[in-house]
């Protein structure tokens, strides 16, 4: 097996790899091909961390504007942004997440006019399928079925970058999100190949 160390806690190979390929290749054409070199590039990946520090998934992001992203991801923990208290949360863009391997659980919320919040726990995205998320919808993903071994293509269409938030589940209303004044820090703490 080839093997790429790209950053402390962050080593990819070729079956990573060329699920990451074949994902490009069959739902962002426009983006193919992925090469080894740009998959292993050290520069392009980004070890995001949770609120304790801890690289929760990488991302390689292979286009990045208004109209559209795409992005890779190689996840190793669940993104529970408030620890054991629920949080869920929306995003700027719908989304379709292609599921290269393993898998993953999210907990979805769909809030009503009335204040009601409507929850489908443990929905399951396994590989080979596609979780599409509108941005109406917030989830919290729960559980990764196979830690770094869990790979996504997330595929955004245009996006509005300062309209995402958390849901209030007592309530049912959008609270915007706030900047986290240490994240900048833990960030780079856990990527030293942008430095």
């Amino acid at each position: 097996m080839t093997t790429a160390r790209i950053a402390p806690g962050l080593v990819l190979d070729d079956v990573l790899f060329d699920a990451a390929q074949a994902g490009v290749a069959a739902h962002v054409p426009g983006l193919a091909p992925l090469t080894w070199a740009r998959f292993t590039s050290p520069g392009d990946w980004t070890l995001v961390p949770d609120d304790r520090g801890d690289g929760y998934k990488a991302e390689l992001v292979l286009i990045n504007t208004r109209e559209s992203t795409a992005k890779v991801n190689l996840w190793f923990a669940a993104d529970l942004r408030g620890g054991q208290q629920s949080t869920p949360h929306s995003h700027p863009w719908a989304f379709d997440a292609h599921v290269l391997l393993g898998g993953y659980s999210e907990d979805r919320y769909t809030p009503s006019a009335d204040g009601a919040v409507r929850c489908e726990p443990g929905v399951e995205h396994l590989a080979g399928g596609v979780n599409s998320v509108p941005r109406e919808v917030y989830h919290e993903v729960t559980e990764i079925h196979e830690s770094g071994r869990t790979l996504t293509l997330m595929v955004c269409g245009r996006g509005d970058r300062g309209s995402w938030g958390y849901l209030d589940l007592a309530t049912g209303l959008h609270r915007a999100a706030e900047p986290d004044p240490g994240f900048g820090e833990r960030l780079r703490a856990l990527n030293p190949q942008h430095r």
